[in-house]
């Protein structure tokens, strides 16, 4: 699997609002057909899909949120239950159609949640290299990495704190430059307060009691390469969803969707379209 053969970044959807409880939900929308909706991870937002919106939306209708605290998406309480509302209410907002969810990092961690408590509103459910959240108290600090990771923001800037963050995810010599500036570009609009809010929603989110309740089919996506998501949970993640079918990506990091596409796009057309 070469990276060196990707072509240039395609153009996202334009971005659209809705109300919700919680305040506006900003997200992009794409084709018609059968739903599959896309839920970032912690550094990214609706615009790190480009090439699954060009890919997949000629067969779906492909739908991607920015997270609360994302995009122009309202910031919400650090709390779980919080994000999960967010996202009943948009998939309230898209009626009876079958739909899927793509959740990746973050987004898985939210998208498992809401799956096992709404069996009957999923066809299926893709958890893209995550886990079942860190399962901390209420009383524990905040994360120290993401403390660090604030404040090389505030000392360096928003652009060389992008690309950083950009080489995180894709840790290789051979990533397209055009590729890393793009991951580089979304991680430098991140609202560090958006960031602060959902990195303690994780903290604090333990989906394990919930994960064995998961209904339908279920693909779990890891990264051979992906150093973000500790061993350890992504073993509780594979030991506590049923009905589930796991793909080890030879050779990927934490962003699968942008290091190798059509790779990560044939085995969500290909799940999606027979479960």
């Amino acid at each position: 699997m070469s990276h060196k053969d990707k072509k240039d970044v395609p153009v996202c959807p334009e971005q659209q609002i809705m109300a919700t409880s919680q305040g506006q939900l900003s997200f992009r929308s794409s084709g018609n057909g059968d739903v599959i909706i896309f839920l970032h991870g912690l550094l990214g937002s609706s615009k790190v899909w480009p090439f699954q919106f060009a890919a997949l939306s000629s067969a779906y209708n492909v739908i991607a949120w920015d997270a609360p605290g994302y995009g122009e998406s309202t910031l919400v309480a650090a709390d779980i239950e919080a994000y999960e509302q967010t996202l009943h209410e948009l998939i309230q907002r898209i009626g009876d159609k079958k739909i899927s969810i793509v959740g990746h990092s973050m987004g898985g961690t939210v998208a498992s949640r809401y799956v096992a408590r709404h069996p009957d509103k999923i066809k299926c459910l893709v958890l893209s290299c995550t886990h079942p959240g860190y399962g901390d108290p209420e009383t524990a600090p905040a994360s120290e990495k993401l403390e660090k990771r604030l404040q090389e923001l505030a000392n360096i800037g928003r652009e060389a704190y992008g690309r950083n963050r950009a080489r995180d995810l894709l840790p290789f010599p051979d990533i397209p430059e055009s590729i890393l500036s793009y991951a580089a570009t979304i991680a430098s609009e991140t609202n560090p307060e958006g960031l602060r809010r959902a990195s303690r929603m994780l903290q604090l989110a333990d989906n394990r009691p919930l994960l064995p309740k998961i209904a339908v089919p279920t693909l779990v996506l890891t990264g051979e390469k992906d150093h973000v998501v500790q061993p350890k949970l992504k073993a509780d993640l594979l030991s506590l969803v049923p009905f589930t079918r796991h793909i080890e990506m030879p050779g990927l990091a934490h962003a699968p969707y942008l290091q190798a596409p059509e790779y990560y796009n044939a085995l969500i057309h290909e799940f999606v379209s027979n479960a």
